[in-house]
């Protein structure tokens, strides 16, 4: 027997080209071929596949050693993944992975991965990886996520520390993100250790719902057992939608990549149990950035990126004199600097804008902010793509202007209670740090509202004790914050006012609302002309409206006028707050003329939908005397099912500074844009695309 093993033996070694100098090989792989000979009685057809395992394993000895982490970057604009290792984990079933590089815009290339169901729900969920063979420890790592289906509940982004790679054995981790963690498309964001190729838990979690038809930006940082994540939105890579981390000390290093696996309850469902994801400008080094955290630009220099502004995205009660500054990261071996265009509530500013070029760093100046003001703001590089844009969001309002007389703020919390009684000018109440009630008796603490007469909620008892935290008695959730991060301290609160610091008490908000409920308020008015913004949050684009109600505050069904609407955007978390402005069905800022006592109704959407609820925390209305002049150019958009019409505005889109975002539906739709400003050839239409059911336009003007 062992004559004719040896001749196989030296016929296999000399067919698979392996080298037998090294005796420490030898002396295993003919151990165990001869323990298998003692202890079996099998054909020489399996002594040969015996045979091949342990030579497999005995050639592993003869590999040069790791590959050492290096950096590594590619944006796939050569149209191929040259240096990745594909791993489609169900060939065995047929349900093969697809790799492809499709051209997001013209010469610009990105990867996607498409994870078909599995026939068989044995072989385990659909699931993708494309891996660098660099072996890691510690490392940052950056990729953009241009598209994924939301419809679906995938989830994908970084795979980490990654050792045994193969069907079933796998071990590591994750950063990814589930669009549909929860019902209603409510997504998150979480580390998760990996073991046999399964989920083995979570280890540090957000929760996140990103927007159908942005870019977004995942970073994850990792020295020792310390894992540290962020996202951006890619319309502002200078602060991140969330930051959130994660500890564990299981596996120590691997390698590092990308991945998407289907998470839900139907894995077999060749419609949606599916994973596909379309990443690009993948980078990754083993040393994190010395400003780690402030922005999310590292890696490329093929365009102007904005790396600093001031005041930042979502920044509230920001001085006026201070103006505006931003700094940008030119382009390599950029040496001009590049055309711009600065834009502040649609109208161009560009001209009044001060430079100055340190190197490779533009640095602009605008020192003409007006105070008590809400910002929409914009820069722009007309020569490169839509990827150097940035879009933000920042207010100008002076503490002393939001107390003076002329200005009105009520508290989403301070509804009417009683059957329609209020209060005038009350005093800001709440619970102090150390428990005690503040301004109990002169504020809305814990008054008790009549449900269908002051409010109307889907609830008939109070939440939980984070639930009912300043109208204890009514089921209007009411919180000291938005609590949408799983870490320490679990609630969020908003920025906090100069009145509400004085008094030691926190900021209030409503949440957990669902669509068709309602608060009402009444005041009385100081004659005038307002401009109106609710100061919210939320992780789900929906309408807000406010009505006036014209039966009286103290009856049952109570008839109502709409006055306008809040047109939430996605905001990605629900602690990210901004003002958002009150607008007419046409999408224009609405002039509100009150003067007396009026009462006033928030109403939630105008159906009770998944999609929305739980998703929005209402901290307080702003009534500010009105503009008497337009910043800039109103867009608004009409549609119809028909080309010849009639048309009529679209009630759920949602108009940001250079982008119109519509959800679409199986009938023929036909749209009309219309910009205010009234002259020819203002408004320029730049790209028009249909990405997980919405609409996408960009334009400029």
């Amino acid at each position: 027997m062992l004559e004719n093993f040896s001749l196989v033996l030296g016929q296999f070694f000399r067919r698979h080209h392996l080298s037998l100098s090294s005796h420490e090989c030898i002396h295993h792989l003919l151990l165990v071929c001869f323990l298998h000979e003692f202890c079996n009685d099998h054909s020489l057809m399996n002594h040969l596949t015996y045979l091949f395992v342990s030579t497999v394993a005995c050639a592993l000895c003869l590999l040069p050693p790791e590959t050492f982490a290096q950096i590594r970057q590619d944006n796939f604009n050569d149209g191929d993944d040259v240096g990745w290792e594909r791993y489609s984990m169900l060939d065995v079933v047929g349900a093969s992975s697809v790799f492809t590089l499709p051209e997001t815009i013209k010469g610009d290339y990105a990867y996607r991965m498409l994870s078909p169901a599995p026939p068989v729900e044995d072989a385990g969920p659909a699931r993708s990886y494309s891996l660098l063979p660099d072996i890691y420890t510690d490392f940052y790592a950056a990729v953009d996520v241009l598209d994924w289906n939301n419809e679906v509940g995938q989830a994908f982004g970084f795979v980490f520390r990654a050792e045994n790679i193969g069907l079933g054995q796998t071990t590591g981790y994750v950063m990814n993100y589930n669009p549909q963690n929860n019902s209603g498309a409510r997504g998150q964001i979480e580390f998760s250790m990996v073991s046999a190729e399964s989920n083995a838990g979570a280890v540090g979690s957000a929760r996140l719902s990103l927007e159908p038809g942005h870019n977004y930006r995942f970073v994850a940082a990792v020295a020792g057992s310390t894992f540290r994540g962020w996202v951006y939105d890619h319309l502002d890579l200078t602060l991140p939608l969330v930051a959130y981390s994660g500890e564990s000390e299981t596996y120590k290093k691997g390698q590092i990549g990308l991945f998407n696996f289907y998470a839900g309850s139907s894995p077999t469902d060749a419609e949606i149990g599916i994973a596909d994801t379309t990443f690009d400008n993948y980078y990754t080094s083993p040393d994190a950035p010395e400003s780690l955290g402030t922005h999310g630009w590292y890696g490329f220099v093929e365009r102007p990126r904005v790396v600093f502004l001031e005041p930042g995205s979502r920044a509230a009660y920001q001085a006026a004199k201070n103006g505006l500054q931003c700094s940008i990261a030119l382009a390599e071996d950029q040496v001009s600097i590049p055309a711009f265009k600065l834009y502040l509530n649609g109208k161009d500013v560009s001209s009044e804008v001060s430079m100055a070029k340190d190197g490779s760093m533009l640095h602009l100046d605008f020192q003409a902010l007006e105070s008590n003001r809400v910002y929409d703001a914009v820069i722009e590089f007309p020569e490169y793509s839509v990827l150097a844009r940035t879009e933000w969001t920042f207010d100008t309002f002076e503490q002393a202007f939001l107390s003076s007389d002329n200005v009105v703020q009520i508290e989403a919390e301070d509804y009417n209670f009683d059957g329609g009684k209020y209060l005038e000018n009350p005093a800001p109440s709440g619970f102090s740090d150390s428990g005690q009630g503040v301004n109990a008796s002169t504020g809305y603490l814990d008054r008790e509202g009549l449900p269908e007469i002051d409010f109307f909620d889907y609830n008939d008892a109070p939440g939980t004790e984070e639930e009912a935290a300043f109208r204890v008695y009514d089921p209007v959730a009411t919180q000291a914050g938005s609590s949408e991060s799983d870490a320490s301290p679990a609630v969020v609160n908003d920025v906090l006012r100069k009145a509400n610091s004085d008094l030691k008490i926190p900021e209030y908000q409503v949440t957990g609302t669902r669509g068709g409920e309602w608060m009402n308020y009444t005041r009385d008015f100081p004659e005038g002309d307002y401009n109106v913004y609710l100061r919210a949050a939320g992780r789900a684009m929906q309408a807000i409206h406010l009505d006036e109600v014209t039966s009286g505050s103290k009856v049952f069904d109570q008839t109502v006028t709409r006055l306008g609407t809040f047109m939430l955007p996605n905001m990605g978390m629900k602690y990210n707050y901004r003002f958002i402005p009150l607008k007419d069905v046409d999408g224009n800022p609405v002039k509100l003329t009150l003067g007396g006592v009026t009462t006033l109704r928030i109403a939630i959407g105008d159906t009770d939908e998944d999609r929305v609820n739980n998703t929005t925390a209402l901290n307080y209305l702003l009534f500010t005397p009105a503009l008497e002049v337009a910043s800039g150019p109103i867009i608004s958009i009409l549609g119809a099912t028909a080309l010849n019409g009639p048309y009529t505005a679209v009630a759920d889109a949602v108009i940001d500074a250079g982008h119109i975002t519509v959800p679409a539906n199986e009938e023929m739709q036909f749209f009309k844009i219309l910009d205010s400003s009234g002259s020819s050839g203002s408004l320029v239409i730049q790209g028009v695309s249909i990405a997980n059911g919405h609409l996408l336009v960009n334009f400029s003007n």
